[in-house]
């Protein structure tokens, strides 16, 4: 091998930096021999030849050191530092302690990067004024990869929600796959004798950087090396500095105020083996431990306030109220009942508009059908007694379906327009009906989609708008279904549960229930008419999704006080999702798959 080794480094370009040199690559060094190679080839190729790499041998007891020595007799850039076995927190603090660049970067000695790497992520942030600049990660196993993080647009981040969004922290708190700005980073050491020191050390990175900018069509390689370190089943001090730099993100995200979901907020404490098989994993969620055997059995709970209290846990099943259902999981077998509950119906009896002006517009938009026409002022009534009054309630009807218009309607419907009701006419456009015509007439307004079917709780208006005041660039929709990508395929999950609010790209709203659609939310192919009828004309909802998505906007579900969804009374039997299924030669797996062909951008955000 060092002959070969050799003669390769003999026919390389010799570099000599007579200059500051522009970016310090730090790179800790242990037990790599088997892959070292491939990450310092990637290093003294780059294309930015101004750099300089710091090497820190932490006490490796293999050929790592002879390798790294054999480099630097080829490479003058090459840096080395010999140092007993400390970590990788104090290898990285060391080569910052020596570094000389106008910005850093972290690589780990398994991995490498593409040769462009460092120029472009150099130039992206100097040319910016960032302290930050990412690229794409990619997690490289024997015979498979997948994107940990994928940019494929060069975009400046300044919020630290977007920043850490971006970054998928706490998911994937990495300090490489980056740069950093000499200047900003230098004061910020890493956590020296601790495992999961990047937990710890990336996020408050992060809120004091001034900009993130991500930087395309150039990627970081990470091996799955299952020597390393983490991979190892964990010591008492590894479960122990897990469990700490967990509770450090639950304390960061609380402290900024930020949203982590329930899986986030579960953390596990301490994991006991037998014959290297996790027999009890002890759970931590919002000050209550629960333990599992094999991992996923609940078998106990108690109050961490109180230790003296121990609870068996009486029955091993989960229950949940969602729509009208009941949901029980009983040892992974699931179970689904309706509720019977009854509505309270009460027909208006005042004008049921705001009277006073609202900028932008409040406006509720639904549709009907002649199957249903005789049943939608039952909607109608209960929409007219919001407690959050709109500025217009519209009606539109297809001029095709109704020929002689308003002389073929019912009077209890007609009777809604001195309450406030508009009817308006359209072309056909099947369920699109609920929401095209209305941004086509009130671009700059919000439009709130309801359907004809059910009955309205008299908050339901005031909940949606109460939602979008807090954060007005955001969809918000009472029901959901979720959107994930698993392996190399996308998965419908079933009706999100009520703790599952907080905006994402994944929430596919199901619109019937009631969506807020704030101004400019969508891309502008919902009102290509002709495209819609091309690609998925039964599924509106799926369509509309869409069009957030590929708006970058995201979605929010409304926490709901009332789970109970209230059908009126012989409206289903002529349901208009029935009649777009019989209709339609498609299934919504299908639907999806046009979509995402036809918009491949959506697939794009829904990975990272």
């Amino acid at each position: 091998m060092n002959k070969d080794l050799i003669l390769k480094l003999e026919s390389k370009e010799k570099f000599v930096i007579e200059e500051t040199p522009k970016v310090s690559i730090i790179v800790p060094v242990y037990n790599v021999e088997n892959y070292l190679i491939d990450c310092l080839d990637s290093l003294i190729n780059q294309t930015l030849k101004e750099i300089e790499i710091i090497l820190i041998n932490d006490g490796s007891t293999d050929n790592s050191l002879k390798i790294i020595n054999l480099y630097a007799q080829y490479d003058s850039r090459i840096k080395i530092i010999d140092q007993e076995n400390k970590g990788p927190s104090s290898a990285r603090n060391r080569g910052l302690d020596v570094s000389q660049g106008e910005f850093i970067s972290f690589i780990d000695s398994d991995d490498w990067i593409d040769n462009d790497f460092i120029e472009k992520l150099y130039l992206s942030a100097l040319n910016n004024n960032c302290d930050i600049a990412t690229a794409t990660i990619i997690r490289k196993r024997r015979f498979a990869q997948k994107y940990r993080m994928h940019y494929t647009n060069e975009k400046i981040f300044e919020n630290l929600d977007e920043k850490l969004a971006i970054c998928n922290v706490p998911n994937c708190c990495y300090p490489v796959n980056k740069i950093y700005r000499k200047n900003f980073i230098k004061n910020f050491k890493f956590t020296e004798n601790a495992y999961f020191e990047d937990m710890l050390w990336l996020p408050e990175v992060l809120k004091q950087s001034n900009k993130l900018i991500t930087v395309p069509n150039t990627n970081y390689y990470y091996r799955v090396n299952n020597n390393s370190i983490v991979k190892k089943i964990p010591s008492t001090k590894k479960q122990n500095d897990s469990y700490n730099a967990k509770k450090y993100i639950l304390k960061f995200f609380e402290e900024n105020n930020l949203y982590l979901n329930k899986k986030q907020k579960t953390i596990t404490k301490k994991i006991k083996f037998f014959f290297n098989i996790p027999i009890l994993k002890i759970k931590e969620y919002e000050n209550v431990e629960i333990s599992y055997l094999l991992g996923f059995l609940p078998i106990s709970k108690k109050n961490i306030d109180n230790h003296f209290k121990f609870k068996k846990l009486k029955k091993m099943f989960f229950y949940r109220e969602l729509d009208s259902h009941i949901y029980l999981n009983i040892f992974g077998i699931h179970f689904g009942f309706k509720k019977k509950k009854n509505f309270n119906y009460k027909e208006t009896e005042e004008y049921g508009l705001n009277k006073e002006k609202r900028t932008p517009q409040l406006i509720i938009s639904l549709t009907t059908f002649p199957a249903r026409i005789n049943v939608v002022h039952k909607a109608i009534n209960t929409l007219l007694r919001q407690t959050l009054k709109p500025d217009k309630l519209i009606l539109w009807l297809a001029e095709s379906q109704f020929p002689k218009k308003e002389n073929e309607l019912p009077q209890n419907l007609l009777k809604l327009k001195d309450f406030g009701l508009e009817i308006k006419w359209c072309e056909d456009l099947r369920s699109y009906k609920k929401l095209v015509p209305s941004l086509r007439e009130y671009p700059n307004d919000i439009i709130v989609t309801a359907d004809d079917d059910l009955y309205y709780q008299e908050d339901w208006l005031e909940s949606l708008y109460n939602e979008y005041l807090k954060n007005p660039k955001n969809i918000y929709t009472r029901r959901a279904c979720g959107v994930i990508k698993i392996k190399d395929y996308f998965k419908i999950l079933p009706h999100y549960s009520n703790n599952n609010y907080s905006a994402r790209f994944s929430n596919q709203l199901m619109g019937g229930a009631g969506t807020l659609y704030p101004p400019n939310s969508l891309h502008k192919d919902v009102l290509n008419i002709n495209k819609i009828m091309s690609l998925i004309p039964t599924y509106d909802d799926i369509y509309f999704w869409a069009m957030a998505v590929a708006n970058n906007t995201k979605i929010g579900l409304v926490k709901n006080k009332d789970l109970n969804f209230y059908n009126i009374e012989n409206s289903q039997e002529n349901a208009l999702c029935k009649i777009n299924g019989e209709s339609s030669n498609m299934n919504d797996k299908e639907a999806f798959s046009i979509i995402f062909k036809a918009y491949p951008e959506i697939i794009e955000k829904l990975s990272s």
